[in-house]
């Protein structure tokens, strides 16, 4: 079992003046290294920052950011990620407890929400969230919805809040019985490629050997 402290929520509010921003996806992935997570993208702000579309956000807003847990430990084994929401820093509660934060994931093939609460609080995931038992190469999708209300006040222009959300693991070896887990599109050498290059191959030899024919007509005229 191991775990790892995730700083993720950064979020800037600027009254004056704001800048369209590109959708980006998050991305928490288990590697299988002594128990580690890489969270990407992260920021000036935190290393672990997984909210991108949650700067320069204006009140009335309501922001939507995609995070995709993954599982890229060995394929032998499969693993349960856990998360829980530790709250907000102390100097940030007032702020974050202005505005509102929901989760959602998917539960048999429909969304469903795990977290709907104040940005501050810890709500529904005080206590470990399973997010699902993923083999290697699975993944699961989260997403997270920022609502600014349109009467927050002044006092808030150009502040950040601070949360933490930390993530769990447990590993599971695979067993012969387990269902067959999807195909990730990540083989070295797919079928395709093995067509491909011993189409390459022999199409190449032809063409030598085509050359070859032609030096030695050239060279009888």
């Amino acid at each position: 079992m191991k775990k790892c402290l995730s700083l993720i929520l950064v979020v800037l509010i600027l009254m004056t003046s704001a800048l369209p921003i590109a959708a980006a996806e998050s991305h928490v992935t288990y590697s299988g290294n002594s128990g580690d997570f890489i969270f990407e993208p992260g920021s000036k702000e935190s290393p672990t920052d997984l909210f991108p579309d949650f700067k320069g956000v204006m009140p009335g807003d309501v922001l939507t950011q995609k995070i995709t847990v993954k599982n890229q430990a060995d394929n032998k084994v499969k693993v349960k990620i856990y998360l829980r929401a530790l709250g907000a820093h102390g100097d940030s509660r007032d702020f974050l407890s202005r505005l509102r934060l929901q989760v959602q994931t998917s539960v048999d093939n429909k969304m469903a929400y795990m977290f709907d609460s104040t940005a501050d609080a810890t709500a529904q995931l005080t206590e470990w969230y399973c997010l699902g038992t993923l083999y290697s190469g699975g993944k699961v999708n989260l997403d997270v919805t920022l609502t600014v209300p349109v009467e927050l006040e002044n006092i808030y222009q150009s502040q950040a809040g601070y949360l933490d959300w930390e993530f769990r693991v447990e590993e599971f070896s695979v067993e012969d019985d387990d269902p067959k887990p999807p195909p990730t599109g990540e083989e070295p050498f797919p079928i395709i490629w093995v067509v491909l290059i011993g189409v390459t191959g022999f199409v190449l030899i032809l063409l030598l050997i085509l050359r070859k024919k032609r030096q030695d007509q050239e060279e009888e005229a």
